[in-house]
């Protein structure tokens, strides 16, 4: 099969026999997504489904000692809005299945995972990680709810878990043993392994029939998905009241001027 790539500013993509390799490139901002790889993550997700060649994607990151933190507050991903001033559900399109991308979608976990970077884990078929990863989701320590990549998350693992990393913040961190546990890695190695481990697997996967594994994923996630459309007008409508709170802008000033917030009681 051909090799090829395509070169972002903030994502490298892939291609030789069968596998793509999708590659998270912002290592100095911990790859972090900001305003950039957030336009890019859709036509990334976009050249993978139209590439004929590509059975199989891996999701990684490049040299980092974190996977993905999340949204990068000192440039915040473009939000699509309607007249109020609301986010729309379309404005989070970073994960396969939010652009109706159905083909294997492997994540390799090469360091540690905040926040928004739980997207990945969450909606990729298999999560390989590193044994040193740790996950943790600080959105309500920064005044931000937590809600549409833990909606998706509580696909695949215990909902008490993830209420307890959610609500936790920053005080809450789950270790790479206890979220291979829980059932949200499903395999861990040292991160020296983790792309091989992948590469590995997806080599596997690509052997198979593209349009049998596209129904069978289709199938078996959409068993998952029964009342989710109606929790996620529900999360929005959550973060976008959140947004309009003193504690929203309070919460990102206090972290770029890294001092603690003062947050405003309720009433």
């Amino acid at each position: 099969m051909r090799r090829w790539s395509i070169r972002f500013e903030t994502l490298t993509y892939d291609v030789e026999d069968g596998i793509a390799l999708i590659r998270l490139n912002r290592p100095e901002r911990l790859n972090a997504v900001n305003s950039v790889m957030s336009r890019e993550l859709p036509q990334v997700w976009k050249a993978f489904r139209e590439d004929r060649s590509a059975v199989v994607a891996i999701v990684t990151a490049a040299g980092s000692p974190a996977f993905c933190t999340g949204a990068d507050v000192a440039d915040l991903p473009e939000m699509i809005t309607d007249a109020e001033g609301n986010a729309q559900p379309e404005s989070v399109r970073w994960t396969a299945m939010q652009n109706d991308v159905w083909k294997p979608v492997i994540c390799a976990v090469s360091g540690d995972v905040m926040g928004g970077g739980l997207h990945f884990i969450a909606e990729s078929d298999v999560v390989i990680a590193s044994d040193m990863a740790m996950i943790s989701d600080p959105h309500v320590s920064i005044g931000l709810t937590s809600a549409i990549e833990t909606i998706a998350l509580a696909r695949r693992i215990p909902i008490g878990a993830v209420l307890r990393l959610a609500l936790g913040g920053r005080g809450v961190t789950l270790s790479a043993d206890r979220a291979h546990e829980l059932g949200m890695f499903d395999e861990i190695c040292p991160a020296e392994q983790v792309l091989g481990r992948a590469m590995a697997l997806a080599g596997e996967i690509r052997r198979n029939s593209p349009s049998a594994m596209e129904h069978t994923k289709r199938a078996i996630w959409s068993s998952k998905s029964k009342g989710l459309d109606e929790a996620l007008v529900r999360a929005w409508d959550a973060i976008n009241a959140q947004a309009r709170s003193p504690d929203f802008k309070e919460g990102v000033a206090a972290f770029n001027e890294r001092r603690a917030p003062q947050w405003t009681p309720l009433s």
